[in-house]
Order: C-alpha cells, then sequence, then structure tokens
C-alpha cells in the first residue's frame, strides 16, 4: 500500500529550523519540539521533519558540545515512534556510551533515560524500565518542559500495569493528569489522550468499568488527537466491550483501518488479534481463524511474547471448539511453554524491580536522616549561640537600666529578689521561642 504525501495544515517547527540554522542555542527546543511532536505517533510527521531537523543538527556537530548527542536522541526518538525498536535501543546505547559520563546538561541525558527505558519497557525488560525510568526521573525534575513530567508518570503507570499492579499505576497516571491539569492554557493533545487512555486501562484492570469507559470518552474526545492515537482509543474501547462481541467489533475493525492505512503494523496486530477474538465469542469461526491467523504472521514478525501468550490461547480455544485437537494441543504447548518462560522471566523482572525500589528508598532515607542529623546539629549549635547572646543581653540591660531603680529599693528585699526571679524566668520562654522558630526552619530545610 503507498503512503499518502503528507502536506501538513500548519508547520509548527517552522520558526525553530529557521533559527537553528544560525543559533546553535535552539537546537535544545528544537528537538524536543520534535520528539513532542512525533510522540503521537503519527509517523507522518516522522516522514516530513526527520530530515528537515537532522539537515539543521549536523552543521553544529564539532561546534556544539550538545550538537552530535541531539542528533543521536533524533535517531533513537524516531525509529521508536516508528516501532523500530531494536534499531532505536541500539541508538540509545550509543548515546549513553559516549555521553554517559560526560558534563553534558542532565536535561539531555534525563529524556535518553526515558527514551531507553520506553524501548525497554516495550520488549517487555521490566527491570531496566524501571531503572532507566528513576534515572530519568531524577535528572527530568528541574527541567522546563512540563511534557516530561507528565511521560515519566505515565511510564511509570504503565510499567506497573505490565508488572499487575493496578492500584500502583493508577496513583501514577493521576499524578500525570495533576501535572497536566496544572498547566495553563493546556493545548496538550498528545500527553492529555495518553494520560487518559491510561487511567481507562487502569480502571479496566480494577473491574471499573464505568470509570474506564469515562477516561475512554475523555480520550477520544480529546482535540487535534493523531490518526495513531484514535486507533489506539477505538482498540481500547473495543477490548472493554469484549464481553459484548457485536458492540466491540466495529471499535475494532475502524482500529484495525486506520492501523493499517498509518502503516502501524505491529499496533495493527493487536487490533487485529482483538477483532479475532470477537469472531471467536460469536461463533464466527471461519472469519476468527482467517483474522488469528493474519494476526500471527505480524506477531512472530515483531515477536512480543505477551502478544504471542494470547494469540496462542486464542487459537488453542478456536480449534479446540472447531473439533481440530491436534492443532488445539499444538497451540496449548505453545502457550504453555511460553507462559512458563514469561512467568519466569516476569518473576525475575518483579523480584529486580522491588529490590531496586527498596535499595532507592533506603538510600532516600539514609540521605534524610543524614540531613536530619545535621540540621539536629546546627539547630542546638544554633540554640546555644542565642541563649549565651540572650544571657548577656539581658544581664547588660539589668545592669544599665534595671540596677539604678533595684538600688533605690534595696531595703525592700522582696522587691529586689522578686526582680532578679522575673529576669531568670524570663530565659525559658526566650530559649522556646528561639527553638520553635529554628526548628521550623530546620523542618522546611528537611522537606525541600
Amino acid at each position: 500500500m503507498q503512503k499518502e504525501s503528507f502536506i501538513p495544515q500548519s508547520d509548527p517547527l517552522k520558526a525553530l529550523l529557521k533559527e537553528a540554522e544560525s543559533n546553535g542555542t535552539s537546537l535544545w527546543p528544537l528537538v524536543t519540539s520534535y520528539v513532542n511532536l512525533i510522540a503521537s505517533s503519527n509517523t507522518q510527521w516522522i516522514d516530513f521533519y526527520w530530515e528537515k531537523v537532522n539537515s539543521r543538527i549536523k552543521p553544529w556537530i564539532g561546534k556544539n558540545a550538545i550538537a552530535e548527542p541531539l542528533y543521536i536522541l533524533t535517531q533513537a526518538f524516531s525509529n521508536f515512534f516508528l516501532t523500530q525498536q531494536q534499531e532505536s535501543l541500539n541508538s540509545f546505547n550509543i548515546f549513553f556510551s559516549k555521553y554517559g559520563d560526560s558534563p553534558i546538561p542532565n536535561n539531555i541525558k534525563g529524556i535518553a533515560y526515558m527514551g531507553r527505558g520506553s524501548c525497554y519497557r516495550s520488549t517487555g525488560m521490566i527491570d531496566k524500565a524501571m531503572e532507566d525510568v528513576i534515572m530519568a526521573k531524577a535528572m527530568i525534575k528541574n527541567t522546563e518542559v512540563e511534557e516530561w513530567h507528565i511521560y515519566i508518570y505515565r511510564m511509570t503507570g504503565e510499567i506497573h500495569l505490565f508488572i499487575g499492579e493496578y492500584s500502583q499505576a493508577e496513583v501514577h497516571f493521576l499524578e500525570a493528569k495533576t501535572v497536566l491539569e496544572s498547566i495553563e492554557n493546556n493545548t496538550l493533545s498528545t500527553p492529555k489522550f495518553r494520560v487518559y487512555d491510561g487511567l481507562a486501562t487502569c480502571y479496566l484492570k480494577l473491574g471499573e468499568k464505568e470509570k474506564s469507559l469515562n477516561y475512554l470518552e475523555k480520550a477520544l474526545e480529546v482535540e487535534d488527537i493523531s490518526p495513531a492515537e484514535k486507533a489506539r482509543g477505538l482498540c481500547d474501547m473495543g477490548i472493554l466491550f469484549l464481553d459484548e462481541p457485536e458492540k466491540a467489533l466495529p471499535y475494532l475493525e475502524k482500529s484495525c483501518e486506520i492501523r493499517k492505512n498509518q502503516h502501524l503494523m505491529d499496533a495493527y496486530s493487536t487490533s487485529l488479534m482483538y477483532k479475532g477474538e470477537c469472531f471467536l465469542k460469536m461463533g464466527d469461526y471461519s472469519n476468527a481463524e482467517i483474522t488469528l491467523q493474519e494476526t500471527k504472521v505480524i506477531i512472530e514478525n515483531y515477536n512480543v511474547s505477551t502478544k504471542k501468550l494470547h494469540l496462542y490461547y486464542l487459537l488453542k480455544t478456536l480449534y479446540e471448539n472447531t473439533n481440530q485437537y491436534k492443532l488445539s494441543l499444538q497451540y496449548f504447548n505453545l502457550y504453555d511453554s511460553l507462559q512458563k518462560e514469561i512467568n519466569a522471566q516476569q518473576s525475575r523482572n518483579i523480584f529486580k524491580l522491588k529490590n531496586n525500589q527498596i535499595a532507592s528508598q533506603h538510600e532516600e532515607i539514609k540521605i534524610k536522616h543524614a540531613q536530619l542529623k545535621d540540621t539536629l546539629n546546627e539547630l542546638a549549635r544554633k540554640a546555644m549561640v542565642f541563649s549565651i547572646i540572650t544571657v548577656v543581653t539581658l544581664v547588660i540591660l539589668t545592669e544599665v537600666f534595671l540596677d539604678p531603680v533595684i538600688e533605690e529599693y534595696s531595703n525592700n528585699l522582696y522587691l529586689s529578689l522578686g526582680s532578679k526571679v522575673l529576669i531568670a524566668f524570663l530565659l525559658k520562654p526566650i530559649d522556646t521561642m528561639y527553638e520553635r522558630i529554628l526548628f521550623k526552619r530546620a523542618v522546611k530545610d528537611v522537606k525541600s
């Protein structure tokens, strides 16, 4: 199928492309804007802009320290959104081998970690994905590009979805939603769609179908979503209604049509597989076999184990229902073998993930403990200094102002003694006031 030529109604990178010709400092805004644009998975944007962006970066290589790393990242992200995961992962690894220990800005390293983490997540290497997400989160923390914060929370949510921790996934997607809604005049269609779609998946897994439907409808109502995003939302809508296959089928057919036309074959295989499942549930075994066998060709080409597992189960069920027991047994054995392999690998991944999270939390607690200890020591030192200053000040004030008055009443033992006791009692409330002020400041410092 020939791709249609793509002529966009507007040129969102036009000004940045022009500026990058004469100004090397605009390379970072150009690349981040390009990555945000292609994050919609609209491959036509990649076709239209990839070479244009590259042509602006190449002349600065050797003249600008960030030009080459940004050039590598452009290749990595472009391949990722073209679903060429291995090529993308290779580029990210080249980036880290060259620039992992270099003094380039942390925000550049941060989006590199985020991108590589996405590759790992897509290929099922969850422990590695989480390691990179943790690094990305630390480095992107202070970046001015708010979209990155949304992507980090969303990706963390997707990792927890993958390992079956749906409540934890919900927490991270809601954090992404909070950041999203805090952005004034928000026109970020891709992050908005991804967050709503992610929440829909969370609530479907948690058995809250109404909430899931609500967020899917919100996702599909987002303005200016790409065809790829629309197809994803339609596919998820079909999955939501799988128990009502006649209702689910139109959503999945439309999703298949869009994904195939967009040449998103890995994503197309997902919609196609659930379309086949609809036929299976409806008892239309002829169409189910045609659809699932077409799915099998594509899925085995991309070799995504979780998809293969679901497909083998559907084929096993299909041939069992059509009394083709030899084929049913063949697919059952493939399913059983792959399930054991995935479960073993996933258990290792989850174990590593949990260990990494515990180690990270332990390290954070150690740092906070050390900060608190230093703060309390500083607090004690300051309190002692202030107490000494207070005593000295009160003695001076007593000698200058109070003693002459007391001398006039020196014969009055009770008045003289009472004044001295009053001065002594003033020390404690003043000390307490100092301690409270210093403690509040200490707590504020530790929190920050």
